[in-house]
């Protein structure tokens, strides 16, 4: 990783409404030498206009250049983990990541997702996170400008990525864990551990724990290898 950047970050705004904020994202994206950023179904125009006003100098050409995805999940299918920030926790919406253990906890290709101004993330977007993280705020206004949550994000990993010697091992993508959850799925209901109440809610719980993992290729491979090996003992695997 050079020095003075965030190279293994993705910054990901999801439906946003304001073409400001985008066009202020792309200026803190360039302010913090971010590698990648995107948008995930944007709901207002911002190669024109307010936007292109809020990102001055070089951060007018990032904004130009930033690419659209159709929906989230094609846009976090090379990242290794998924950090979706979020103003409201509950039951189904569990923070498991504080800001400050961010850099120290995560490894490889790292996507940060920031939601709608006004609806934050949709519940199919959260099971796309890997982690759930909220910023600390007064309790008078907790709510934080979609772009001011940004700088807060990225100045905190700037500071800790730029400081830190560690180095960060190869972990798989997203797209590389899909097979091995399909594996896991199908070993599950093999022996059947999923046939009495909740078999989705079950599985969900499962990928979570590997997600936050950081699994490499390799053990990867040696979990696929071993429901394989389970599959076969039970005598209906292949």
């Amino acid at each position: 990783m050079n020095s003075l950047s965030l190279e293994r970050y993705k910054v990901l705004l999801v439906g946003t409404k304001i073409p400001e904020n985008i066009g202020s994202v792309a200026r803190l994206l360039e302010n913090y030498a971010v590698k990648e950023g995107g948008l995930v179904a944007p709901q207002c125009e911002w190669r024109e206009g307010a936007a292109q006003w809020m990102a001055t100098g070089p951060s007018r050409d990032r904004l130009n250049a930033l690419p659209v995805y159709d929906s989230l999940k094609d846009a976090v299918s090379d990242c290794h983990a998924v950090v979706g920030f979020t103003a409201r926790a509950g039951k189904t919406r569990k923070l498991s990541l504080k800001l400050e253990t961010l850099s120290g906890k995560l490894e490889g290709k790292v996507a940060l997702v920031f939601g709608r101004e006004d609806f934050c993330l949709l519940s199919d977007e959260v099971d796309l996170c890997t982690h759930l993280c909220a910023l600390d705020t007064g309790t008078a206004f907790p709510a934080l400008n979609l772009s001011h949550s940004v700088a807060v994000v990225l100045s905190r990993l700037f500071n800790d990525e730029n400081t830190s010697r560690r180095g960060h091992h190869e972990v798989a993508t997203l797209e590389h864990l899909d097979p091995m959850f399909k594996h896991l799925e199908d070993t599950l209901r093999t022996l059947g551990y999923t046939e009495e109440g909740n078999p989705e809610r079950v599985l969900s719980k499962l990928k979570k724990i590997y997600q936050r993992a950081a699994l490499t290729r390799g053990e990867i491979d040696l979990l696929s290898g071993m429901y394989t090996q389970t599959q076969k003992k039970s005598g209906v695997g292949p």
